[in-house]
């Protein structure tokens, strides 16, 4: 019987770690077919994705991925929790999943899902001094570790501060939560990462961060560094999207739009957006008086609770125009979404026939030809759409910033 795992993903840009993760985990879960879920214009810290999302699918069917579906905007640029279960819900909804595979510094599946069921079903003295510890100002993943080192097995209790030190564990925690809330038939695999962490900031080897990546990409373009830890692909690719001056897009590009809706909103209208509370929106609408791009706001608003990632997912919200209701929302359960194809090969091909078999949401190839009547569903991929338009406006060449790109761009076929 064929196998399929599922991977959730951004592949800012598609590296040689991302190429290594699919082959890992096609192995690991004895899989004959991969389906990536993937961010789309926006990504998950709050940033624009450096490169477009169909530009960025398409490195992936070439290089092991099956297929690629993208990961609504409103679960995208989200903390963990909702971001993951966002990708798990979709995932689950295929029918045709039967692992999901995730890299982790700790590489140990087990113990992740021993603290997935803890957080899963929170003791109220657990929730009580989580509580406790983010009154005193501790960050979340600090305040959480504190609290296991009360309730967690002992195998565990004593590594669960360095668990929750790295991203990529606490997205795999996620994962497994959301499976345990779905009652889902999706087994949770971790390929242990190597060579590099999701942080490192320097580019050492073949095998890469994304982080260091984009951060070399931004100071010295498509260097030799950035050869080594890029597929040919990729790099192909990106070469193209440079000559046609679809260059790489980042926060500081959407400046003026940013500094112009703090600048006139009022303070009761920024309350409306997600994690804007505790007084930050007087720190917004003071330096955004006072800066004169996105990075100097950011650098000017951020603190030792509210780190840049919190600030900068604020900001996409508000660029965005994403509001709390629709977040509450889009987070229930019970709100459905969509099966949105950005590229396939042909083992793809034969996956989106099965999944149109099983899948209770709508798959969408062809954005022009999308017929719903579900008003949730509509509003979901409307900012689908409106993130594409508004990404376009970075663009420097007029042709570039047009809107409706969406309507005009079909999923890209990998023929092997």
């Amino acid at each position: 019987m064929m196998k399929t795992v599922g991977i959730v993903s951004e592949y800012n840009p598609f590296h040689n770690g991302h190429k290594y993760h699919i082959r890992a985990a096609k192995e690991a879960c004895g899989a004959d077919y991969a389906v990536c879920i993937m961010s789309g214009s926006f990504v998950q810290r709050g940033e624009p994705s450096i490169f477009d999302k169909w530009s960025r699918s398409k490195s992936a069917v070439m290089n092991g991925a099956d297929l690629v579906i993208e990961l609504p905007v409103v679960y995208a640029c989200q903390p963990a929790e909702i971001f993951a279960a966002g990708a798990v819900k979709i995932l689950d909804s295929l029918g045709v999943v039967d692992h999901i595979c995730f890299g982790s510094e700790l590489g140990d599946t087990g113990a992740l899902h021993r603290l997935a069921n803890l957080l899963q079903n929170e003791p109220e003295a657990f929730k009580h001094l989580v509580k406790g510890q983010l009154g005193r100002g501790v960050s979340y993943p600090k305040a959480v570790s504190n609290a296991l080192s009360h309730y967690a097995s002992e195998d565990i209790h004593d590594a669960a501060d360095d668990i929750l030190k790295n991203p990529n564990n606490v997205l795999g925690i996620e994962y497994i939560k959301a499976l345990i809330s779905l009652h889902s038939s999706i087994t949770p695999v971790a390929v242990k990462r190597i060579a590099s962490g999701y942080n490192d900031n320097t580019i050492a080897g073949s095998i890469a961060s994304a982080t260091a990546i984009r951060n070399e990409i931004k100071e010295g373009g498509i260097s030799d560094k950035v050869r080594m830890s890029l597929p040919g692909s990729s790099i192909d690719i990106i070469s193209v999207n440079l000559r046609m001056n679809r260059h790489p897009v980042y926060m500081n590009d959407f400046s003026d739009i940013l500094l112009y809706k703090l600048r006139t909103m009022e303070k009761s209208e920024l309350l409306k957006y997600p994690n804007v509370k505790e007084g930050i929106e007087n720190r917004l609408k003071k330096y955004a008086a006072a800066s004169t791009n996105c990075e100097d706001l950011i650098e000017a608003v951020k603190t030792k609770r509210y780190t840049r990632t919190y600030i900068q997912r604020l900001l996409c919200h508000v660029l965005l125009d994403i509001k709390n209701a629709d977040i509450s929302m889009f987070k229930s359960r019970e709100c459905p979404s969509y099966v949105r194809v950005l590229a396939f090969n042909n083992n793809g091909k034969k996956l989106i026939k099965m999944i149109m078999d099983c899948c209770p949401y709508p798959v969408i190839s062809k954005v022009a030809d999308f017929r719903c009547t579900d008003k949730r569903i509509i509003k979901m991929f409307s900012y689908d759409i409106q993130a594409t338009d508004i990404y376009n406006l970075a663009y420097r060449t007029s042709e570039f910033r047009k809107a409706a790109e969406d309507y005009f761009t079909s999923p890209y076929y990998h023929r092997e």
